[in-house]
């Protein structure tokens, strides 16, 4: 692909704010820091759950746009202002659809962050498209969305045709089981992450029970749970998100179950000790995003999180500032004036011309589907839960982890 003139190569995004001729929002609408030019704004949208049980996974995701956007308009270096419209989907394809119908009216929308999850991002790719506005997703893995012709779908993370693979190559390599259980919420991401890593450990001579399903809507999981105590299996691998990720933890250990529970970037999130409470220690979950805080060209985005939100970076949340710095990037010399149509096929044109684009977590080139070219050594990392920080902790990338 070619490299595109409007974006210059460094040690990390630099955060460019956006460029328009129109005024305007709703009460969704929000703006951080200054900007050369108050008297036009642009507006960058993003959709994903911002509340209900899906809210701790969204709202770290919405933050690192936040921290983008802020700086953006504090430098002052570009004539128009930014701001957000936040879209609060709950992660539901449902309630995410008539909101991207609503996104596509604003005529001063240019770009959307999102959305996080697999469900809505299906959901609402062909309205998007059909509107002519880029999107970039930077946390929905379903390795579906770039087949279905969506124009202009960007995805900043690795897909699960990557990420299903790498979990089954460390449940193979370094956990070493003889059986497996496989389980999932039967959602877009979990379905796709469970097939994948059955089909690749069932691949490896290993033996599989499942894929089993339970019902994201119940909370007692008992006929599954019981399932999975008949196999007593080495590593239980479940395909889905924390809110049922912990209660299913839990109530396998409560049962006697004594396999390594295994999950994925649904279940890392730090709401998950809450959930699963005494079983959650030693939890392992892999994340096609990489921790912040032990890249050296991500200290400075590390720091203007906790100095806005009083906390570390959440997962995807430096996946979203680079996703959000890729459309500043690009609109910076924008000179399409008020033509929003014009500057949204721009923004397109320019994504797909990117040549290793250095973000803060990676280089960013994406290919013809819109897809990231992903290092699965490099881009999947691992994880492990820990009581004693609350949280999930890395343990490094798969290369380091599991052994290029």
């Amino acid at each position: 692909m070619r490299r595109s003139k409007w974006f210059v190569l460094g040690t990390s995004l630099v955060a460019f704010a956006l460029v328009a001729a129109a005024c305007g929002g709703n009460d969704n609408n929000s703006s951080a820091g200054g900007s050369s030019n108050s008297n036009c704004t642009w507006t960058i949208g993003t959709m994903g759950a911002l509340s209900g049980d899906y809210a701790t996974i969204g709202v770290p995701i919405e933050q690192g746009v936040e921290v983008a956007v802020k700086q953006a308009n504090d430098a002052g270096d570009v004539p128009c202002k930014l701001t957000i419209d936040k879209q609060d989907s709950q992660g539901d394809p449902n309630q995410a659809a008539p909101l991207a119908r609503q996104l596509v009216q604003d005529q001063n929308l240019v770009a959307i962050i999102g959305p996080y999850f697999s469900g809505e991002t299906l959901a609402t790719g062909k309205i998007f498209s059909s509107a002519g506005v880029p999107f970039i997703t930077p946390s929905a893995t379903n390795a579906t969305i770039q087949d279905q012709g969506f124009s202009t779908f960007f995805r900043a993370v690795a897909n699960d045709n990557v990420q299903g693979p790498t979990a089954a190559a460390y449940i193979e390599k370094v956990l070493k089981p003889q059986t497996v259980t496989v389980i999932d919420d039967q959602s877009d991401y979990g379905k796709s992450l469970a097939e994948t890593v059955a089909g690749k450990l069932k691949s490896a001579g290993i033996t599989v029970q499942g894929p089993l399903v339970i019902d994201p809507t119940e909370t007692d999981y008992s006929a599954v749970v019981s399932q999975v105590k008949n196999t007593n299996p080495d590593v239980v691998y479940y395909g889905g998100y924390s809110a049922q990720a912990g209660p299913l933890d839990l109530q396998l250990s409560q049962a006697g179950v004594k396999g390594q529970f295994f999950s994925d970037d649904g279940t890392k999130d730090s709401a998950f000790g809450d959930l699963a409470k005494t079983a959650a220690e030693g939890a392992l979950v892999t994340c096609p995003c990489a921790d912040p805080t032990k890249l050296p060209a991500a200290s400075d985005f590390v720091a203007a999180v906790k100095a806005q939100f009083n906390r570390n970076p959440g997962t995807f949340a430096a996946d979203a500032f680079d996703a959000t710095n890729l459309v500043i990037a690009a609109l910076k010399q924008e000179n399409s004036g008020d033509d929003v149509t014009a500057i949204r096929g721009d923004i397109v044109s320019n994504l797909k011309g990117l040549n290793a684009a250095q973000g803060i977590t990676k280089t960013y080139t994406f290919d013809d589907n819109g897809e990231a070219q992903i290092d699965p050594l490099k881009d999947i990392w691992i994880y492990k839960w820990s009581d004693a920080a609350k949280d999930f902790v890395s343990l490094g990338p798969a290369a380091q982890v599991i052994g290029g």
